[in-house]
């Protein structure tokens, strides 16, 4: 810090105060949701061999990041089910390493088995808002070709919806204790779910996109799929 000298006293200042500068304007706001956690679509995708549920879930998230999510909450729902498919992947990894290893500490971005079967629960409302937006596109759309493209994306859903519950709940029977055998059957039939219902998802936000085209400014429909630059 700078000192000053009086000179009349022949004393040495107090030092002298410097101003702190001024703050840093905010970033821009280039998200259109809180939970956006600035996806990186040019990055590479996770290997689909060790990581399936992660690799589904990049595609998903690249299918999602080409749309504003403003005026559209399919796309916010699509986005959404596959950062918690994120989640339930890392989780699934991390506790089945800790339970091999005679323990029962868990720490991910999930503090416990409940959490993860909240979490299968909040995919299958998402799951059924996606749906309901996609019924209301369908019976809107002039194009029958597109429509039955439409359809024959969504179907899958609410099958594969009824089997996530299920396998939540097997994994809320297994909580607390440890089988291999459960375990490892129990994971591959979440990423069996995990990738079908994904790709199901993503198809689905094609066919509605296709869709929208079709049918601008309808009033019965308020999905706008607007293309990031």
């Amino acid at each position: 810090k700078a000192v000053g000298i009086n000179a009349e006293y022949g004393e040495v200042a107090a030092p002298v105060k410097e101003e702190a500068p001024p703050p840093r304007p905010p970033a821009p706001e280039d998200s259109d949701d809180d939970d956006d956690d600035h996806f990186d679509a040019s990055a590479p995708a996770p290997d689909p061999v060790e990581s399936p549920i992660e690799h589904a879930a990049f595609k998903l998230r690249q299918e999602t990041a080409k749309y504003m999510e403003e005026d559209n909450d399919m796309i916010t729902a699509a986005r959404k089910i596959a950062q918690k498919f994120q989640q339930m992947a890392k989780y699934t990894k991390g506790r089945r390493e800790l339970l091999e290893l005679g323990t029962t500490e868990e720490k991910s971005e999930f503090s416990s088995m409940t959490d993860m079967i909240k979490t299968c629960k909040e995919i299958i409302a998402l799951t059924k808002n996606i749906q309901k937006h996609a019924d209301m596109i369908s019976k809107n759309c002039p194009d029958k070709r597109l429509v039955l493209s439409l359809a024959n994306s969504m179907e899958p859903m609410g099958m594969l919806s009824q089997q996530l519950n299920i396998i939540a709940s097997v994994k809320a029977a297994a909580s607390g204790k440890y089988n291999e055998a459960a375990e490892v059957e129990a994971d591959e039939m979440l990423t069996i779910n995990a990738q079908n219902l994904m790709k199901s998802v993503r198809d689905t936000v094609r066919a509605s996109e296709a869709c929208s085209v079709k049918m601008l400014s309808n009033p019965n429909v308020n999905l706008q799929f607007k293309r990031r630059r």
